[in-house]
């Protein structure tokens, strides 16, 4: 390749001598000229020539990402064979055309499904699925087929060391996946095959009954906080539920209290409902209040008043949600049918409702023993 300048004057590339005009060899180094003018760098994403042997080479870059040590990797996609350079550079344009769809990342199909379909789930869903987006920082903008079930197990164990967070993770993931595996870009879920942090759950308690009537006798004696416990008892009313209910969402007279349901769109659709003979608690509360909701204390304030009444009254030191299942597993002891048993809880399936039912060996004797006994009286008196 020579040096082409204003004047017509042609120098040698190797030694940098004076040219005469037309010559096909340098006079001073002996050196071979080639007087096609040279070509400016193509810019990023046109592609570029290189010459393999006696044959050129085009080529285009797919895309880049970033591999699981951090290094920058190129994908390519090269044509050989071409006798000359001009060729090459001629069949760039067919190349690129060749490349077909573009390899979508895990950040694309995200976006599309916080567009579409992140709305119609709960607030407290959207959240936990928001943190979990946060977590895959370090992979989410990886081509889907570039990604190994090794850099989504990596990426758990390196963000969350508990259950449910990696669950969260998982469960996005998989929509994820799922969204690519539609296009045909990858053929597995590869989080199906992720593993999750042992969960290590603590059981629930429910109140006991002696428990339930220490709230009531302070009721009675004055003490109205205790009819906060003792509505989410009978109600089965969700801490967070009660703090956000307006006064004017309760009908004493249906013994409902609507539009106060949180998390689930059942539990927003289904009134909460409570027995009759708890109106006059309900009555105390509304009158309790001074403003238009139930509760006047923020979250901190009313939590900590119920950890002191507790202690007050000498009753375990259980969390607020075990009002919940008390109401589960109290209505599971009268008999209650388990749709009814469900409705009441205001749970889309049955075995959430199950979660809520703690029953002992005392129960199922007395399950027993209640079986009817009239069909067996052959048997019973021989």
């Amino acid at each position: 390749m020579i040096t082409d300048k204003p004047s017509d004057v042609y120098t040698c590339s190797k030694c940098a001598s004076e040219l005469p005009q037309g010559a096909k060899y340098c006079p001073m180094c002996g050196r071979g000229i080639d007087y096609t003018p040279s070509r400016k760098k193509r810019g990023n994403g046109q592609g570029s020539v290189y010459k393999q042997g006696k044959t050129w080479v085009a080529q285009v870059t797919l895309y880049i990402r970033v591999d699981e040590t951090g290094t920058l990797k190129q994908k390519l996609r090269r044509k050989y064979g071409f006798t000359t350079k001009k060729d090459a550079l001629a069949y760039i344009e067919t190349l690129k055309g060749a490349q077909g769809r573009k390899m979508p990342t895990l950040l694309s199909y995200y976006e599309i499904w916080e567009r579409n379909e992140a709305p119609k789930l709960s607030e407290s869903k959207r959240t936990a699925y928001k943190i979990a987006r946060k977590r895959l920082d370090n992979i989410i903008g990886l081509p889907v087929d570039q990604i190994t079930l090794k850099t989504l197990q990596d990426c758990l164990d390196n963000e969350v060391s508990s259950y449910y967070p990696a669950k969260d993770m998982k469960d996005l993931l998989s929509k994820l996946f799922q969204k690519a595996m539609a296009d045909q870009f990858v053929s597995v879920n590869l989080s199906k095959h992720l593993t999750l942090p042992e969960l290590h759950e603590t059981a629930a308690e429910p109140f006991t009954a002696d428990e339930v009537q220490k709230f009531w006798k302070a009721f009675a004696g004055g003490d109205t906080f205790a009819g906060y416990p003792l509505l989410m008892i009978y109600s089965g009313m969700m801490p967070g539920e009660l703090l956000s209910c307006k006064k004017a969402s309760i009908d004493l007279d249906a013994c409902e209290i609507r539009g106060a349901g949180k998390k689930t769109k059942t539990r927003q659709e289904t009134p909460i409902v409570f027995p009759f003979f708890l109106r006059p608690v309900v009555e105390a509360l509304m009158q309790y209040s001074d403003g238009p909701k139930l509760v006047t204390m923020n979250k901190d304030t009313f939590y900590k008043a119920f950890r002191e009444a507790t202690e007050r009254l000498h009753i375990r030191p259980l969390p607020m949600y075990s009002c919940r299942h008390t109401t589960g597993t109290e209505a599971a002891r009268t008999g209650t049918a388990a749709p009814a048993l469900q409705k009441l809880m205001r749970h889309a399936k049955i075995s959430t409702t199950q979660r809520y039912i703690h029953l002992d060996m005392s129960d199922v004797h007395g399950v027993a023993n209640s079986l009817p006994v009239k069909s067996y009286n052959s048997v019973v008196t021989r």
